[in-house]
């Protein structure tokens, strides 16, 4: 099994048709409430950051479709977002509405995620490899992003890793 993910993260840059996480606001898509509230609650209860309105309204947090940027309609796929200029994002899977919230503290719990998702759920092969894919390309931009929060004083350097 190991060595079925190393050869997958070694292929994935060639399978990610240039998957690169510099969204810009207008590629951001339309999400149900219902999902939007899902992810707000993520951000709250995991991250810390209070989702208070302001005038009725939440603060804008911009979803995009990690596969296909084109697409505008919230369907089954692989999503990322994030909540400010420090925060280099999360991805999550939706299908048929239930959302999964993949972890973005290492690559290890990333992929337990990602392996406890599969166990649970049917998707084709190729599917499988394209979400995969995606996570690939979504730590390598964080990896990058973090090493240059760190550089700005933005974010201070684990203690480990």
């Amino acid at each position: 099994m190991k060595r079925l993910i190393l050869l997958l993260f070694a292929i994935a840059p060639l399978l990610s048709k240039a998957q690169s996480f510099d969204f810009a606001g207008k590629e951001a898509i339309k999400v149900p409430a219902a999902a939007s509230l899902q992810v707000r609650n993520y951000i709250e209860t995991h991250d810390g950051i209070p989702q208070e309105t302001i005038n009725g309204q939440f603060a804008y947090v911009p979803i995009f479709n990690v596969l296909n940027r084109s697409q505008k309609q919230f369907v089954d796929g692989i999503y990322y977002f994030t909540w400010g200029a420090h925060d280099s994002g999360r991805l999550f899977i939706n299908k048929s509405g239930a959302l999964t919230m993949l972890s973005n503290n290492s690559t290890a719990e990333v992929l337990a995620d990602y392996s406890a998702y599969l166990k649970q759920n049917s998707l084709p092969e190729s599917t499988r490899i394209a979400y995969l894919s995606a996570i690939a390309a979504f730590l390598k931009f964080q990896q990058g992003d973090q090493k240059a929060l760190m550089k700005s004083g933005a974010v201070l350097k684990p203690t480990s890793e």
